[in-house]
């Protein structure tokens, strides 16, 4: 039997973009507790944000954070983690980004010649207007540990000139649903593709779903057998470069659903042939 993984975005995804609810995705959130298939959270989330998130799904799966900073490994997963492994508040992690302390040296270099404002260091208050949380999860949101959130102050920054600039400092540079982040290291497509093959050593034969809604998920998108796009909230579907990737109709939480029940149809039909 094919062992199948989902592997999904959570804001704008699996969250709904305005009210970070997943009500719609329940039926399929039950689907695959039910079947015990794994349901990796990848995103641009910190490791605080996602932990407090995982506890209100009950879901115990690792987990990815930021895009693609860590692989977080909880104590009693049955995976081998690979002896790089890091033992982190309770997980074995496997740290792909640069580390939040160094980020920061960089961004004040970059902040000499462009309008950012890191989010991170916002006062708590002015971070929850901006990103629609309360408070005390928007503290959680600037826990950053392995890269930095950040806007532009003024729209007529050119996006180009910036991402040279962050480039001869080895950043990259990518746009979620909300803020733009500064990255070195982070790869959602190299977290996923590091955390399949830790699956592949415990399964014959494994399938992976990935779900998503922007840009940032590209990398996702592309590392999985079987990619998914939820439409955003205007309806439309973010331009991204994956080859055969389906794009549902569903919104936010309403097109994790279609993608996962779709995807675990596909994954169920390779058993029958």
């Amino acid at each position: 039997m094919t062992f199948p993984i989902v592997y999904s975005d959570l804001d704008g995804t699996l969250l709904d973009h305005h009210t970070y609810s997943w009500d719609e995705a329940q039926e399929a959130l039950e689907r695959l507790k039910a079947a015990r298939v794994p349901l990796v959270l990848v995103s641009s989330k910190t490791r605080v944000e996602i932990e407090t998130l995982r506890r209100a799904l009950g879901n115990t799966d690792p987990f990815i954070s930021e895009n693609g900073g860590a692989v977080f490994l909880p104590e009693d997963c049955d995976l081998a983690a690979p002896a790089s492994a890091r033992r982190i508040e309770g997980y074995r992690a496997i740290v792909l980004g640069l580390d939040h302390e160094e980020m920061a040296a960089k961004f004040d270099l970059l902040a000499r010649d462009f309008p950012i404002r890191a989010f991170s260091r916002m006062p708590a208050s002015e971070a929850a207007a901006l990103v629609g949380l309360d408070v005390e999860a928007v503290q959680a949101a600037q826990q950053r540990e392995y890269g930095e959130a950040f806007i532009f102050t003024r729209e007529d920054v050119s996006l180009t000139a910036f991402e040279a600039a962050a480039g001869r400092l080895d950043l990259e540079v990518t746009r979620g649903g909300r803020l733009f982040h500064l990255l070195a290291g982070n790869d959602k497509g190299r977290a996923v593709r590091l955390l399949t093959g830790l699956y592949r050593q415990e399964h014959d034969r494994v399938a992976t779903i990935g779900v998503g809604d922007a840009p940032n998920d590209e990398p996702l998108l592309a590392a999985v057998d079987l990619a998914y796009l939820v439409a955003r909230p205007d309806g439309t579907h973010a331009r991204l470069h994956v080859p055969e990737i389906s794009r549902v109709p569903g919104r936010g939480p309403a097109g994790f659903k279609q993608a996962v029940f779709d995807g675990l149809a596909r994954v169920a039909s390779l058993d029958r042939l």
